[in-house]
């Protein structure tokens, strides 16, 4: 093995906490049966990696490395607390995996990272926490950014964290999947924590999960939980739906952002860099899904009818135009079944793209009360301005976006924007001195 600086060190590191996270912490906790210690020796395992991979060089297996420590750290950890001697020795006992494949598994459905969002969405924990110690356990995001996410401070992030992993020890909560009679109990709590793993990998195309890694983990365990749903059942065809609903987004991923990381608008992204494969695979699944709905009386749920307004703006890739008036109706389903600030935000969009803006801005001006805080409400107002030539309340609407907005990149944008307006309601006003004269 060579030896390595400091920064390869660590860049190998993060990949194996960004792409093996989720299994090495299951493979600990299902031997542990304590989250809390598989975390800590899992943490420490990734330190002692940073400390050691310089020197030693990165194994041929780096996530068997990472593991076999973890897995005897958990042991220094049980013993040490004076608790589980029995599973102390029995993890003793076991072979240290070294270099050897970590792809063994005692799960029938061949992954024991389904069983952490299972266990982390049991209905005994509390529901702000469950996306929390998912996202904290599968994808190994950090305090700070969990914090961030959900807009609390570390320490109240990490006693939410503790709290729940003290239920599951508590109230004797099993590390499993359940078995088909509790699946469809649990399908709703389980889908919006895949989505939501999903989500946070899709927001930061380039950051740790540059290569999409995340992302398509949080498709793979969809799949998987898919899988076990019966065909025809209204959780079934949401999950169908789910799985069509990231496709659909992932097949985009290389077109969202420029060169230097800024968030290009879906009209003006390169559909040659679409993934054909990933947009042709989603959009059957919405078909296939909406098709089964009709004939069996299914009703739709919320992430089937998401799919399906991804899926009118994917049908371009196959020579077809975007169906506006079709996505406006979608919406208005939507804001049927999940009510909310955000979808008739959207669903003013999707009017002004089928031609009607005045309707649209109409819509967002009944929002202004519930999202004048939020950037993109001040963004849409601009845009659908800008498209009824009032560029000069445009370009302020565009301000106050970009001052609302979190990050550089979008602030950067915003400006943009307000810039661009501002000059054509400048060239607007000096056209018009020039007719007068």
């Amino acid at each position: 093995m060579a030896v390595l600086g400091a920064d390869q060190a660590v860049a190998a590191v993060r990949a194996v906490a960004a792409s093996e996270h989720g299994r090495i912490l299951a493979t600990v906790i299902g031997a542990t049966g304590d989250w809390a210690i598989a975390e800590d020796a899992v943490q420490d395992a990734l330190e002692r990696a940073l400390a050691r991979w310089p020197e030693d060089g990165v194994p041929r297996n780096p996530a068997a490395w990472v593991t076999t420590v973890a897995r005897r750290r958990a042991i220094d950890l049980l013993r040490s607390r004076g608790a589980a001697e029995r599973a102390a020795a029995r993890l003793a006992a076991e072979p240290a995996l070294d270099d050897e494949p970590t792809e063994r598994s005692a799960f029938p459905h061949g992954d024991e990272r389904l069983a952490l969002v299972f266990t982390a969405c049991h209905p005994a924990i509390a529901p702000d926490a469950r996306a929390a110690l998912a996202l904290r356990t599968v994808l190994g995001v950090s305090i700070e950014r969990l914090a961030r996410l959900f807009g609390v401070g570390e320490a109240a992030m990490q006693k939410r964290l503790v709290r729940a992993r003290a239920k599951i020890a508590h109230a004797g909560i099993p590390y499993r999947v359940p078995g088909p009679a509790e699946l469809p109990a649990r399908a709703e709590g389980v889908r919006e924590v895949l989505y939501g793993l999903y989500a946070i990998a899709h927001a930061e195309p380039t950051g740790d999960d540059a290569d999409g890694s995340a992302a398509d983990e949080a498709i793979r365990l969809t799949r998987l939980c898919r899988s076990l749903m019966a065909e025809g059942t209204h959780e079934r065809l949401e999950l169908d739906g789910l799985l069509a609903l990231m496709l659909l987004q992932h097949a985009r991923r290389a077109a969202r952002t420029s060169d230097d990381g800024t968030p290009v608008p879906f009209v003006e992204q390169d559909r040659a860099l679409w993934h054909a494969e990933a947009a042709a695979e989603g959009l059957a699944l919405v078909d296939d899904a909406l098709a089964t709905a009709a004939q069996g009386g299914v009703p739709g749920g919320t992430h089937l009818v998401q799919a399906a307004i991804a899926a009118e703006h994917m049908r371009p890739l196959l020579a077809a135009r975007i169906d506006h008036e079709r996505v406006v109706e979608l919406y208005r389903v939507l804001e049927r079944i999940d009510p909310s600030p955000h979808v008739t935000l959207n669903r003013a969009i999707a009017q002004a793209n089928a031609g009607d803006a005045a309707a649209g801005l109409d819509a967002l001006d009944g929002l202004r009360p519930a999202l004048d805080g939020h950037p993109l409400l001040h963004a849409a107002r601009g845009d659908l301005l800008a498209r009824l030539g009032r560029d000069a309340e445009a370009a302020a609407c565009f301000r106050a976006a970009a001052d609302l907005a979190p990050g550089e990149r979008e602030r950067r944008g915003y400006r943009d924007a307000a810039a661009a307006a501002d000059a054509r309601s400048e060239t607007g006003q000096a056209q018009s001195g020039s007719a007068a004269r």
